[in-house]
């Protein structure tokens, strides 16, 4: 039905310009050059899956917006496809896609059954679980171009720390930065509040090229939180260490572990811990978090162990000599 009613169409496209020709041969325009010129997707709905406290998993649909995710167009190649992977668990069975052509060009999408040929809405939903063809007609009815149309989805959540086995060779030496020593006569605070044990740090470069230091530590072996210390500089201004209050203050303190190894990656601080656990705080060392989707390695063998990122890498060796890189998706 839809393949005769896409025949009806052009027809019709026909008929509309005949009375033009049958008064002037200058009146009307046909028009051999046909593109797709622009192509943007609406409404995407995508399945999530949640493991609730009770350890029963929980699945449910979501919506968002797919125009804000860039489309390219490829004329040569005559492709068009997403630069940037739709969510993961996205359904690309229903998808709504609105598109315009040059020169007002037919638009239908081929069959994925046959050769057929089906009439395009920008209302109707299409299945992209594959690869689609659409073909972009002249108002002629004599030239036509194809475009091959395919949509991606993430395979894996963003965020996720993903870890694989390496050779200890392969390990870099040391972080791309390096903290500096705690300045004692640069505190703003009581000198007796810097740790003293278990100690780690690191630096990073933030915005507006402002270099961010910082050191964890314990004051005492029965501390329950570990103790902060944090220091901003840039090209003007040296910087004071500050002490950053954790158990009384802050519900989100980091948790005193005997050895923490301090990286910052991927735009976040992470605290990884000998016991196997991992915090992470995304507001500069303030507060810290368990996320389910960034953890130790499979077979992580306690302390003593290494961490350090180098390259883009998050690189880790623990106290059996195993070596791992891992990587944050995007």
């Amino acid at each position: 039905m839809r393949k005769i009613f896409l025949a009806c169409w052009v027809m019709l496209v026909s008929v509309l310009l005949l009375p033009s020709c049958l008064g002037s041969d200058d009146d009307a325009t046909y028009y051999d050059d046909v593109a797709i010129t622009s192509f943007t997707l609406g409404t995407m709905t995508r399945t999530v899956t949640i493991t609730k406290s009770t350890g029963v998993d929980t699945t449910y649909n979501v919506s968002y917006s797919g125009s804000t995710y860039k489309i390219c167009i490829d004329q040569m190649g005559y492709r068009i496809f997403n630069s940037d992977s739709l969510l993961m668990g996205t359904d690309l069975k229903h998808v709504v896609c609105t598109l315009t052509t040059r020169n007002s060009a037919v638009v239908a999408v081929k069959s994925l059954t046959s050769d057929s040929l089906l009439t395009y809405s920008s209302t109707d939903s299409i299945d992209f679980s594959q690869p689609r063809t659409f073909r972009i007609i002249s108002t002629d009815g004599d030239h036509y171009r194809d475009y091959t149309v395919t949509l991606s989805v993430r395979q894996r959540e963003a965020g996720m720390l993903i870890w694989s086995a390496a050779d200890a060779t392969q390990m870099p030496e040391s972080a791309d930065m390096v903290a500096d020593s705690i300045d004692m006569q640069q505190l703003d605070d009581d000198a007796s509040l810097v740790p003293q044990l278990s100690l780690a740090g690191v630096a990073w470069m933030g915005t507006n090229d402002m270099r961010y230091d910082l050191w964890a530590g314990l004051r005492t072996e029965t501390d329950k939180a570990m103790t902060i210390w944090r220091k901003l500089s840039d090209a003007d201004h040296a910087g004071r260490w500050v002490y950053m209050t954790q158990a009384e203050d802050n519900p989100f303190y980091l948790p005193a572990m005997e050895q923490v190894a301090l990286v910052y990656y991927s735009g976040r601080l992470l605290a990884l811990g000998s016991k196997g656990v991992i915090y992470q705080s995304t507001d500069q060392g303030i507060t810290w978090k368990q996320n389910s989707d960034i953890s130790m390695p499979e077979g992580f063998g306690g302390a003593p162990l290494k961490a350090i990122v180098s390259n883009g890498y998050l690189w880790l060796k623990d106290g059996q000599g195993q070596v791992w890189r891992g990587y944050l998706t995007k």
